[in-house]
């Protein structure tokens, strides 16, 4: 459905960057789940030892954050509403000024700031939680199973189908496998010996089924 004229579009996650001379690096995630703020550092961050953090409220750390406020990290970016110029930010992000929801403030008034981190509106997934799991069911596969196939930590299944927060990185594969069934026949056959064998002849045949239905 379109949104309604001059309607802000609902942001349900804001991605950070490190803003280089020459690229941008991806560092990690700003969420919301249950009235509750989470950020989790991209892993590829965290390796790097190059890596600084956000904020002091938010060191290094493959723990996943979770607040009741927004983070200070994050709620610096955003310019006080007794700023005369406060309104004048809001028409140039296309945002109403009395818009009061964080993630659309972050990810718009709070874009750019003084630090080299970048905040930008997370791209939304073509795919849902409950097509994570019917795919997952209509393979005829165990959580465990599932995991073993397509090579993730059944605690990361068991998080996505909840609905709970997950990673970029695992939604992204997810949606790759659901929508070209070449590379999930692909991933399959190269870790089939880890479930039973006719569990995965079936998941085979039926992927390679999809593919002929899309020809």
């Amino acid at each position: 459905m379109a949104n309604k004229k001059n309607e802000t579009p609902k942001i349900e996650a804001v991605d950070v960057y490190l803003e280089k001379r020459t690229s941008r690096k991806y560092v990690g995630q700003l969420s919301r789940l249950n009235d509750k703020f989470i950020f989790e550092y991209n892993d590829l961050y965290l390796f790097d030892d190059k890596s600084i953090a956000i904020g002091p409220d938010l060191p290094l750390s493959k723990k996943k954050f979770v607040s009741n406020d927004l983070f200070q990290s994050f709620e610096d970016r955003i310019p006080s509403k007794k700023n005369p110029a406060y309104n004048e930010y809001c028409e140039m992000v296309g945002i109403k000024p009395s818009e009061d929801d964080p993630l659309i403030l972050v990810a718009t008034l709070g874009q750019k700031g003084p630090s080299s981190f970048i905040f930008s509106p997370a791209p939304r997934n073509v795919i849902t939680h409950h097509d994570i799991a019917y795919f997952r069911k209509i393979l005829n596969l165990t959580v465990r199973e599932f995991s073993e196939l397509f090579d993730f930590a059944p605690a990361t299944i068991n998080r996505i189908e909840k609905k709970s927060i997950c990673g970029k990185e695992s939604m992204k594969r997810l949606e790759i496998y659901i929508l070209f069934p070449e590379v999930a026949i692909y991933e399959v056959k190269k870790n089939r010996f880890k479930v039973n064998d006719n569990k995965a002849k079936f998941v085979i045949h039926y992927l390679n089924n999809k593919i002929k239905e899309g020809k």
